[in-house]
């Protein structure tokens, strides 16, 4: 590694960083030549993917494990931040989680993580980087909001309640800091081919034909940032079926949303008992 080049490169700290979106995320910002604060629940999956960084890229990476549903995880990462003396220019907000099932039936504790994860600890490491950020007059946030803010879903409806918060609160962030130097982006991806749906309960988006490919968001992203715009919606039918939406009265609204879950219900009850039996 070439450690005097890599010290004068920019730093990015990316969450949920260990695989999916902000693995992805990852890579891409390692080729384009930042150093990379690597920030999940597991360490080891962050210690193979930045040993591979380091020798394929020439980057300089630091891992830290933490659990960003826990109260007081984002202070001790920014503390840690600040210890290693770094100065962060670009932060990408995109551990997130959610559960599948009437709310009336999910457990309250999990509901709340839900909100922990996707709201709380966004809010608090924005804050708490972009105040450098601003002092520097420089810097990058990038949000991962979804599809799913634009509209009530039931079955999903504390995690799409906190993709409409992050994606108003982003918003929001972008006309506070025009002019400042911060860019601030809010990237809402549809169906993405990853294990997210697995371990949310909501099916496997994998084989989904119209799910993007993790690849296929970032390269949204990084397209938008050469752009002016607070928000880009990933994908061609996301874009279409949100320009369609927001065209609809609210009434029509709810009840295609309605008749959309409950037909995906029924489809993954159908599948999961296909494969029970083979």
């Amino acid at each position: 590694m070439n450690s005097s080049h890599s010290s004068t490169r920019p730093w990015v700290l990316i969450t949920g960083a260990s695989r999916g979106i902000g693995e992805a995320f990852t890579r891409r910002f390692a080729h384009e030549g930042w150093n990379i604060v690597l920030v999940a629940r597991l360490i080891e999956p962050l210690r193979t993917l930045a040993r591979h960084l380091e020798t394929e890229e020439g980057v300089k990476t630091i891992v830290m494990a933490a659990d960003l549903t826990e109260h007081g995880a984002s202070e001790q990462v920014y503390q840690e931040v600040k210890r290693r003396e770094i100065t962060l220019r670009g932060l990408v907000n995109n551990a997130g989680c959610g559960v599948d099932g009437l709310f009336a039936q999910a457990p309250l504790p999990r509901s709340l993580e839900i909100i922990d994860l996707n709201v709380r600890a966004l809010v608090e490491l924005t804050r708490l980087f972009l105040g450098d950020m601003l002092s520097e007059k420089q810097g990058l946030i990038i949000n991962i909001s979804s599809s799913a803010c634009f509209q009530p879903l039931p079955f999903n409806a504390v995690y799409a309640a906190t993709k409409a918060f992050v994606t108003s609160f982003t918003e929001a962030l972008w006309l506070e800091t025009k002019g400042t130097g911060v860019r601030v982006l809010n990237v809402c991806p549809g169906l993405t081919k990853t294990d997210f749906g697995i371990r949310a309960g909501m099916g496997d988006f994998k084989s989904d034909p119209f799910a993007e490919t993790p690849e296929q968001v970032v390269e949204s992203t990084f397209r938008a940032l050469k752009k002016t715009q607070p928000t880009v919606i990933s994908g061609w039918n996301n874009r279409w079926r949100v320009r369609i939406q927001c065209r609809l009265p609210h009434r029509w609204l709810l009840f295609l949303v309605d008749l959309y879950q409950r037909f995906r219900k029924r489809s993954s009850k159908r599948e999961s008992g296909a494969k029970n039996e083979v």
